[in-house]
């Protein structure tokens, strides 16, 4: 059985339409799995997404900024720590007008895990044998106001 997870994610552009995206590094089935995502994590309990996402932002990134949304969501399973996962993401959009926006992992496990930041291009994300998440996101930039 897996446990459900909830989380907020921001899709930070800048003013080329490119995302920024952090690369992680977990253990998964005790290997390194390295993937890219959009900043965001878990919804704390009586928080909503939208406060989460806000809050993820200001712990990962050290930024404040105006977030809409949600605009999509997605829902995929995998095993965290030996535990299977049903992992819900909720996302919202928001501007970064930073070049290289530096990390601020809140946690010990944040840092062990967020390596770098990197902001891509929606031809990137297309043509890239990295992981990323959502698989969708090239399809969702597409949909989105530059």
């Amino acid at each position: 059985m897996s446990v459900p997870r909830r989380t907020a994610r921001a899709i930070l552009l800048d003013d080329a339409g490119c995302v920024l995206l952090i690369r992680f590094v977990a253990m998964r089935n005790r290997d390194s799995f390295a993937f890219w995502a959009t900043p965001g994590g878990t919804v704390e309990p009586g928080e909503t997404d939208f406060d989460a996402a806000k809050r993820e932002l200001r712990e990962e990134l050290a930024v404040e900024l105006p977030l809409s949304g949600p605009i999509h969501s997605s829902t995929d399973q995998f095993t965290h720590k030996g535990v299977p996962v049903e992992n819900t993401d909720v996302f919202f959009v928001g501007r970064l007008d930073q070049k290289a926006p530096k990390l601020h992992a809140a946690t010990v496990d944040e840092r062990a895990a967020m390596k770098e930041t990197r902001w891509w291009s929606r031809k990137e994300l297309e043509e890239t044998a990295e992981t990323v998440f959502p698989k969708e996101l090239a399809v969702l930039l597409q949909r989105l106001p530059v």
